[in-house]
């Protein structure tokens, strides 16, 4: 009984226009984010150079020659086109989602709630009907011309749509977002300067972004799903998304959101609009009327696959709604929040910000100490805020030494970071080396250092410390820093600084000068810092120590990389979203004409550095 009510809902026949809309948009979309946070332009820089470290989601996975992986990027690229136009669909759809999944698979440092959604809904694409109306197939084939295709078509898309809405609600009840802990420094930005004229920053921020935010998630999927109150629900969905798009720098998510939104309207809305067009724009317009009727009944007869497929469909549908949750299982994922980044759907709750990385190559044999530079053998940083990628990082460089002739290392690796606000402290213990650490994506990473909740009540204390040291000057600059029991941080002022001096916030401090001065700092005591001179901080206390830097210059020269300065801004992602949409498409084009000479003609490659 319960799976004749399924197949009734799921195999209801609707129209395919709305439908037809969405896999329109998308596809073009896509056409454009390929190019762009996909990496099409960059393929040179990715993954020419064979010294690079990766890391992929599984080990077996590796990437191609330079020369394939853009001939893969181009089928990719095509599968797209193929979307959008609606030609040879089903070819199109594998086209682009294979070669997406494994481009995702190959590189975690890309992953992003967004580039997962993409990924899902190139599958649900993949099995849908969604070239039964403007498409290059249905003009070809007559048979699917208007045909309409099975309500499941819509169900799936609209569940993984409202699932995103809220989930991303969900996640938004944890405290630190709750608080207006995670986004900070954003009721500054221009988008709200009208609402500056009569609420503070802090208000904006506070009940606008956070509260509003959170309400918006939790509650959009639902009005949307209900006629009578779908409209208003679309107009604060497509402000939401309109306003996200000039916050942040995330790619095409807003616009594949503001895509997806129409696929909770009626089916038929296209076509009804078209009927609605001036006579002379309707010529140009698909066919508003004109339907094939394939059956008399408004469900699909049960075929002999229909269980299977429903099975499918109920697999794919506790799927997504287990998978965010799965942090109880892959633990050796989790840092000091849950969850597995790219597909939690808990975006924006969490801000981190580093302060500065350490990465120490010590010879075994020698016995001497070098110190890497964090930049070599990456493309970018996200590697340094996940254990696993950690991990993965350190037994990379240990291959890229092995072929300069240093096969008995060690590797240590030292990383500060904040998360919401609090004191900047360390992710990992900077006393184990890497190359013989342990580490398993089903258990607990041992060498995680543990969040400072104790001191999270500090934060708003950190604020208004903030707010003085910027009262200063506008050069005033200011970094809260809390170190374990026992462990020491190693720093140096840069000579452009002046200024520089540390304060105790909680517990006591040894500070050790390169000259030789020692001296031991309690509560509230203060202490200068020469310039161009290193200088050791331990913590002597038995519980953890908290100071700050004050010092005045510019951040670019500061001792601690990510400060905080009058002029901060969110972090954001470094998309190109800002360089004109013809640069990275000429750029793609070269280094697929530049692959092509070298795989047909042998033609030696040129390649770019970055």
């Amino acid at each position: 009984m319960f799976l004749d009510k399924c197949h009734q809902a799921a195999w209801r026949l609707k129209d395919p226009s709305n439908l037809a809309v969405t896999r329109i948009l998308f596809g073009f979309l896509m056409v454009l984010d390929i190019h762009i946070e996909r990496g099409f332009a960059e393929v040179d820089h990715r993954f020419g150079d064979f010294t690079q470290c990766h890391f992929p989601l599984f080990d077996f996975v590796k990437p191609l020659t330079f020369q394939w992986m853009c001939m893969l990027y181009l089928l990719m690229w095509l599968g797209a086109c193929g979307i959008m136009l609606g030609y040879n669909f089903k070819l199109s759809c594998l086209s682009f989602s294979v070669p997406y999944w494994y481009v995702l698979l190959l590189d975690k440092t890309s992953w992003n709630n967004h580039s997962y959604l993409y990924g899902l809904l190139s599958i649900l694409l993949l099995f849908s009907s969604a070239n039964h109306y403007c498409s290059i197939d249905a003009w070809i084939d007559p048979n699917i011309r208007n045909k309409p295709v099975p309500n499941w078509n819509y169900i799936l898309v609209k569940f993984q749509i409202f699932l995103l809405y809220f989930y991303a609600g969900v996640k938004k009840m944890d405290p630190e977002w709750l608080g207006g802990y995670s986004m900070r420094n954003l009721g500054s930005h221009q988008v709200f300067t009208p609402l500056r004229v009569f609420l503070s920053e802090e208000t904006i921020e506070y009940y606008m972004v956070h509260l509003g935010g959170f309400i918006l998630d939790l509650t959009v999927g639902f009005w949307l799903l209900w006629p009578k109150s779908r409209p208003l629900a679309l107009f604060f969905a497509t402000s939401f998304h309109v306003m996200n798009a000039q916050l942040f720098t995330i790619g095409m998510f807003p616009y594949v959101c503001l895509a997806t939104l129409p696929v909770f309207c009626d089916d038929d809305w296209p076509k009804r609009w078209i009927a609605g067009c001036p006579g002379l724009l309707r010529k140009c317009l698909p066919d508003a009327t004109k339907i094939t009727n394939v059956c008399d009944s408004p469900v699909e007869k049960r075929g002999k696959n229909s269980s299977f497929k429903l099975t499918l469909m109920g697999l794919y549908v506790v799927t997504q709604l287990a998978l965010p949750w799965s942090h109880s299982v892959t633990q050796g994922y989790n840092n000091w929040t849950n969850g597995l980044y790219g597909y939690s759907w808990d975006m924006m709750v969490h801000a981190w910000e580093t302060m500065h990385v350490v990465v120490t190559v010590k010879d075994k044999t020698t016995g001497r100490i070098n110190y890497l530079d964090t930049e070599v053998f990456v493309r970018n940083d996200k590697w340094v805020g996940h254990a696993d990628m950690i991990y993965q990082y350190a037994h990379c460089v240990k291959d890229r030494l092995g072929a300069v002739n240093m096969t008995d290392v060690a590797i240590y690796v030292d990383v500060w970071r904040s998360l919401n606000g609090r004191f900047q402290q360390r992710l990992i213990d900077p006393r184990v080396n890497l190359l013989e650490a342990e580490w398993s994506p089903f258990r607990p990473t041992p060498w995680l250092m543990p969040l400072l909740t104790e001191l999270s009540a500090w934060r708003q204390k950190l604020n208004q410390l903030e707010r003085t040291v910027f009262d200063w000057s506008d050069s005033s600059r200011v970094a809260f820093v809390a170190d374990f029991p026992g462990l020491s941080m190693d720093n140096y002022v840069p000579a452009g600084v002046t200024n520089a001096t540390i304060q105790v916030l909680e517990g006591q401090v040894e500070l050790s000068i390169e000259n030789g001065t020692r001296s031991y700092l309690n509560v509230n005591d203060t202490a200068s810092l020469p310039s161009s001179v290193m200088h050791r901080i331990t913590t002597t206390s038995n519980i953890p120590a908290c100071y700050m830097y004050t010092f005045v210059g510019p951040s670019s020269d500061s001792p601690s990389a990510n400060a905080s300065s009058r002029n901060a801004k969110t972090p954001q992602s470094t998309t190109h979203e800002d360089v004109s949409l013809m640069t990275p498409f000429a750029k793609s084009l070269a280094l697929v004409g530049q692959s092509l000479l070298n795989l047909v003609f042998g033609i030696p490659l040129v390649m770019h550095s970055k």
